[in-house]
């Protein structure tokens, strides 16, 4: 047996799921993400209600935590960044896409993911996630995860990801933190594929 594409995995989970067509759809690169303020909560749940989120906080848009109609997605890799946000003037003041350590340690935390209620993706420490212990890093920067196993997210299913940290004081300044999902996956394509 050869080995499995994540487009291959794609197209089979989604005629799993009844969505046949997902073959004929246009191959992409999907990169969703979301941001969520840090004031004290221990537990931020990204993608849920984003579709109240706008630009550039989340580029989810009015589906919100689900894929539209003809759009599947491969959650191949994943990271954090950390930054300041002025929702006033719409606009970041900082953004530090390095250092997750601050203003609170990120790297204490763990991160889930469901889809459908169905948790995939289970207690996975933010620490492993960084060059020292991530077996993917390239070099002393590289901070993203990419999965062993590969999330297959269909079509209007609602994913919600989780980060649990640790109990942590509110920073004085208004700091966000952004959750990154990235991979291959399918577009809707009324007409024809490129």
């Amino acid at each position: 047996m050869g080995t499995i594409t994540p487009q291959m995995k794609n197209i089979a989970v989604n005629d799993k799921f009844g969505n046949s067509g997902i073959k004929k759809q246009q191959g992409s690169t999907v990169i969703r993400y979301d941001s969520l303020e840090l004031t004290g909560q221990t537990q931020l749940r990204f993608f849920e209600e984003s579709n109240n989120r706008n630009f550039p906080l989340s580029n989810t848009g009015a589906d919100g935590n689900k894929l539209g109609v003809g759009n599947s997605m491969v959650v191949e890799r994943i990271y954090l960044t950390v930054g300041t946000f002025n929702p006033t003037t719409n606009a970041w003041t900082g953004f530090d896409e390095t250092n997750i350590t601050t203003p609170i340690q990120l790297l204490a935390a763990e991160f889930g993911f469901s889809i459908a209620n169905s948790e995939v993706i289970k207690n996975v420490p933010v620490l492993s996630w960084i060059s020292a212990f991530n077996k993917s890093a390239e070099n002393a920067l590289n901070s993203n995860y990419e999965f062993d196993t590969q999330i297959i997210i269909p079509p209007l299913l609602e994913f919600v990801a989780t980060l649990r940290l640790q109990n942590y004081t509110a920073p004085t300044e208004r700091t966000w933190v952004r959750l990154t999902i990235e991979g291959s996956g399918a577009i809707i394509a009324p007409k024809t594929t490129f």
